[in-house]
């Protein structure tokens, strides 16, 4: 109900927008047509289809009915999705009756509602949401034979999901790294099968074309990856080589940083982590993409609270303005002031770059910290325990979340211990 109720408010204040969403149609109506999607241009800003033949066939039900029905239709979907996830994270947190868990969710979407990122997903009839809820239901509540699936699907709607394969080859679920494969595959050559032509003109040359995406070759403003902020520097730069050299050490460096999240902390931190590590390496992430920013929020407010330290309820206050107001800052500034605009809208525009690099070097941190007081604690190479009573000689250390509850699992003991 409050999702129903949330749409209406929402389409009865924004009655222009959903330019993601008219693409969308027009994409799923070029298929139903049988006329080339990819030489689409829509609405007054002619705005090309950018996604997979797959996801054109996928979006062919939207062109079946009005562009009314299908905003009230879309905007629902994708604020019970946002409900749907963080209805998930809420569970984390052990609580068990429902309608404390269902009272919590309540809260927290309409704390997140209001961020840029969400909000301009919501406007623009972006599918962000949706594919964000895909993921984390697949990853962390999927049946595990067929996990990885839909994260294979996902990445055939929106190809940034593929980040998601390196990272469970990182942590070791080969299985799950191949089922997102064929899942992948299934949907390209599913579109080879119904759509040959635009499925040759897609993987064959307008995949790797940005400026169907972006002009400029990046330099835009809303352009939140490493790759937009270093188009706006000034100077002369070696953007290309500079950019590719830092995509390997994020790229890198961030996905052992969501291995080691996923393995102390739990599979949703873990996740949250490489999804923020495919952002920053991407050549275009608009501020839409980082619909991410809600389970980074809710998880890092959920520690700072069990914690209760201070300076981390903070920085959730500091990281919750940063996804709410630059944004908007931006918009209004380039929409209304467009000659105001200059170099300083780049720390506003860049700010959930730095962000995301802040928090996977955060991490990094905290977990080289902590593994080196666990090692000086225990004396013997294994961390220490986290349960008062726990037997000496059984160390026990935090591996993950269920929703629900917390799942504390032993390590053996050393060899000269055994009995």
């Amino acid at each position: 109900m409050s999702g129903a109720l949330t749409a209406f408010v929402f389409n009865a204040i924004y009655a222009e927008g959903w330019i993601d969403l008219e693409v969308y149609r027009e994409g799923g109506a070029a298929v139903l047509r049988g006329t080339p999607v990819y030489d689409l241009l829509v609405g007054e800003r002619w705005l090309r289809f950018t996604y997979s033949p797959f996801a054109a066939m996928l979006f062919t039900p939207l062109a079946l009915v009005g562009m009314e029905v299908a905003v009230a239709l879309w905007v629902l979907i994708s604020i019970l999705a946002l409900e749907a996830v963080i209805w998930i994270l809420v569970g984390r947190t052990g609580v068990k009756r429902r309608g404390r868990r269902a009272n919590r969710t309540l809260l927290v979407v309409v704390a997140v509602l209001p961020l840029y990122p969400v909000m301009l997903t919501l406007w623009n009839g972006q599918i962000g949401i949706i594919l964000l809820l895909v993921t984390v239901v697949d990853l962390t509540h999927g049946n595990e034979k067929w996990r990885g699936v839909a994260t294979g699907v996902a990445a055939g709607v929106k190809v940034t999901a593929l980040i998601f394969i390196p990272y469970l080859l990182v942590t070791r679920r080969f299985r799950a790294a191949l089922m997102a494969c064929l899942g992948f595959l299934g949907t390209v050559g599913l579109g080879f099968l119904l759509l040959p032509a635009d499925s040759r003109d897609y993987w064959g040359g307008a995949f790797f074309d940005t400026q169907r995406v972006v002009a400029g070759q990046g330099a835009d403003f809303f352009n939140q990856s490493l790759r937009g902020v270093l188009m706006l520097m000034p100077g002369s730069w070696p953007t290309v080589p500079l950019w590719l050299a830092l995509c390997a050490v994020v790229g890198a460096g961030g996905l052992l940083v969501a291995a080691w999240a996923s393995k102390k902390v739990g599979e949703l931190a873990g996740i949250t982590a490489c999804a923020i590590v495919g952002l920053l390496v991407s050549p275009v992430s608009w501020p839409h993409h980082w619909v991410w920013c809600v389970p980074l929020l809710v998880l890092w407010a959920q520690r700072a609270r069990r914690v209760d330290a201070r300076l981390e309820k903070v920085g959730v206050a500091f990281l919750w303005l940063v996804f709410l107001l630059p944004g908007y800052i931006a918009l209004a500034t380039l929409l209304r002031y467009p000659s105001h605009a200059g170099m300083w809208l780049i720390p506003l525009t860049g700010s959930y770059v730095l962000s995301g690099l802040s928090a996977l070097l955060a991490l990094a941190v905290y977990f080289g910290w902590s593994d080196r007081r666990g090692r000086r604690g225990s004396g013997d190479g294994y961390p220490v325990s986290v349960v008062p009573g726990s037997p000496p000689g059984m160390p026990i250390r935090l591996l993950d979340h269920d929703p629900g509850m917390d799942r504390l699992r032993s390590t053996d003991p050393p060899s000269g211990m055994r009995a």
